[in-house]
């Protein structure tokens, strides 16, 4: 319809950068919404329950800040915990929702950075989609143990790099100290933040120097002293922090790195996999890692993508085979990091798990935009070769690789263990676990460790009832050593009366009286039918006194004080051994009356039927 006096109102048109811009922010917006629908269903796992169980028994102290975990200094991250420990211990809606934060900055300030490195194109889009769909974020998006640290980690590798480029542009002050200032912050949330400094001078060194390779070392230090002075004080400086405060691994003790073997399943299966949206399957391990498990089908489809896009920026591009050095030098340091830490211990199939690798997120796309698009404002950069046949960027080759990139990442993230725990899941078990307390508030516990997949056995105490239950903040009546009935938690995390499956008896049969024997002051021993080793046993003796008595029970040479009540009843206590054991005695007081030993029992806890 023509408006009064017979013209049309002027129709506003972006041009063509401003179009690349507002798609570049949709895209970020879709993979935000794209990581939110990969949520639904997650809550904590394994380490976040160890975490949230420190933030609820530590006051909020220096010292506790500065605690490492497993060889990481986290303070932030800590602190963050913290925070959210002390609105809810129990609500996931909080670190899901810091996830969701963190992704749509790292989203955004990633864009960013493509759109200044590469220009305003459509082409940039490529890179960037491969980086906020990439499978190589699953572990950091979606577990918080992993999140805590890594998204801000990424987040301050993005940024570092943006004012870095600008400082290789043009050197200034500035933009030297913005690029510290942003390492700091990362190294609050997680010391791999370092990591990203191989891959800052990998690009002062291919793209911002020119020549044969003494020629570009001669002009990085010239033109960048300063920066490799200041880094180099700022590395030395935190390295000397962590050192005192946190390594917790000597590399020179190791005499058997599974170096190899790291390097085939963190580059060969992982990288190979995800690098193209997969692995489309996945395997929990022994350790609960949620790890890349692809058919060899399809990993060997996925490496021929992978090395055809290599070759054919190699091919159809000057200058373009150098950006895989980024991802490649990355990958190395994960995997002599990983060989001389969690591998000795956990072997080399730990390093499938994605989390080991999630630099990986940064550093493939950007070797993707290096490799096939001119950067700007550099010395040296890919362009197209003149004599090349045949070209793989164009448009229908583009928009078929990224849709299936997109595809086969989406159906890898809606295989991801963490979306998919039944037998396993912690939120169900501990969802349980208050509905009966809550029920039955008086029951007493006794103080048993909980299931190996809900944390590790080899954390112990952190692992037990007194502990684990902490986050749920109610008054419990825990016992170690037990009169009479008293109850554990199932492996669904229902209340069940403790049972003692039986491994060993007294070696004597009971007499006409019903007892085996009778124990009087002072201290008797009561053999068993064989011997007992192991850290799991209890001791089960049910008697009858005829008053209320104190006793020792000593099972492999630990004395256990307890109370005998007058009357019929049974006791339970824990009866570990780290060195082989046959019998248990009993001391009563002087002047004690005889009590009748009715049986004598070793064997395993399980919830009764």
């Amino acid at each position: 319809m023509t408006p009064p006096g017979g013209r049309r109102a002027p129709r506003v048109r972006l041009d063509s950068g401003r179009r690349v811009v507002l798609a570049a922010a949709l895209l970020v917006v879709a993979a935000t919404v794209f990581r939110g629908w990969q949520l639904q269903g997650v809550w904590f796992f394994y380490d976040d329950l160890y975490f949230i169980q420190r933030a609820v028994e530590t006051p909020l102290t220096a010292a506790y800040l500065v605690e490492p975990y497993n060889g990481h200094l986290m303070p932030a991250g800590h602190l963050l915990t913290w925070v959210n420990a002390a609105i809810d211990p129990t609500e996931f809606a909080w670190p899901a929702a810091e996830i969701l934060l963190g992704f749509l900055v790292y989203g955004a300030v990633t864009a960013r950075l493509f759109l200044r490195l590469f220009g305003r194109s459509w082409p940039t889009l490529v890179p960037l989609t491969v980086a906020l769909f990439t499978p190589f974020l699953l572990p950091a998006t979606m577990w918080w143990a992993a999140a805590v640290n890594q998204v801000p980690m990424l987040i301050a590798l993005v940024l570092a790099t943006t004012a870095w480029v600008e400082y290789l542009r043009a050197p200034r002050v500035r933009q030297l100290v913005a690029t510290l200032a942003w390492l700091a912050l990362g190294l609050l949330f997680v010391e791999r933040t370092l990591l990203g400094l191989p891959m800052l001078w990998l690009l002062a060194l291919l793209y911002f120097t020119s020549g044969p390779l003494p020629v570009r070392l001669r002009e990085l230090v010239s033109r960048y002293w300063r920066a490799m002075v200041a880094q180099g004080a700022f590395v030395g400086a935190y390295l000397v922090v962590y050192v005192a405060w946190a390594a917790n691994f000597d590399a020179r003790s190791v005499t058997n790195r599974p170096l190899f073997g790291v390097l085939h399943d963190l580059v060969g299966t992982a990288f190979g996999s995800a690098a193209t949206g997969g692995p489309l399957r996945w395997h929990v391990s022994e350790v609960t890692q949620s790890e890349t498990d692809p058919t060899q089908v399809m990993l060997a489809l996925s490496w021929l993508v992978v090395l055809v896009v290599m070759v054919s920026s190699a091919l159809t591009r000057r200058r373009g085979l150098r950006a895989w050095l980024i991802p490649l030098t990355t990958l190395l340091a994960n995997v002599a990091l990983v060989s001389i830490s969690r591998a000795i211990y956990f072997g080399d199939e730990i390093a499938l798990d994605l989390r080991f690798q999630t630099e990986s997120a940064l550093t493939w796309p950007l070797a993707i935009g290096l490799a096939f698009l001119p950067l700007l404002g550099a010395r040296e950069s890919s362009e197209p070769r003149e004599e090349a046949p045949w070209t793989p960027t164009s448009r229908s080759w583009v928009l078929v690789g990224c849709l299936a990139f997109v595809a086969l990442a989406t159906v890898s993230t809606a295989r991801y263990p963490l979306r998919n725990l039944t037998t396993t899941s912690p939120e169900r078990y501990f969802s349980n676990l208050d509905a009966a307390l809550a029920e039955q508030p008086d029951r007493p516990l006794l103080n048993r460790t909980v299931p190996t997949w809900l944390w590790a056995p080899l954390a112990y105490p952190t692992n037990d009832y007194e502990h684990m239950f902490a986050m749920l903040g109610r008054e419990l009546d825990l016992r170690d050593i037990a009169t009479d009935e008293v109850w554990v938690v199932d492996d669904t995390g229902n209340l069940r009366v403790a049972d003692l499956d039986v491994t060993r008896r007294q070696a004597r049969g009971p007499g006409d009286d019903g007892c085996f024997g009778h124990a009087g002051a002072g201290r008797s021993t009561w053999l068993l039918d064989g011997p007992v080793i192991g850290p799991a046993w209890y001791v089960r003796l049910r008697y009858t006194s005829p008053a209320d008595t104190d006793a020792v029970i000593t099972v492999a040479d630990r004395d256990n004080k307890i109370s005998l009540a007058a009357g019929s009843h049974e006791v339970l206590l824990p009866g570990p051994a780290a060195d082989a054991y046959n019998g248990i005695s009993l001391t009563l007081p002087l002047g004690a009356e005889d009590v009748c030993l009715r049986d004598l029992a070793v064997g395993e806890i399980t919830p009764a039927d």
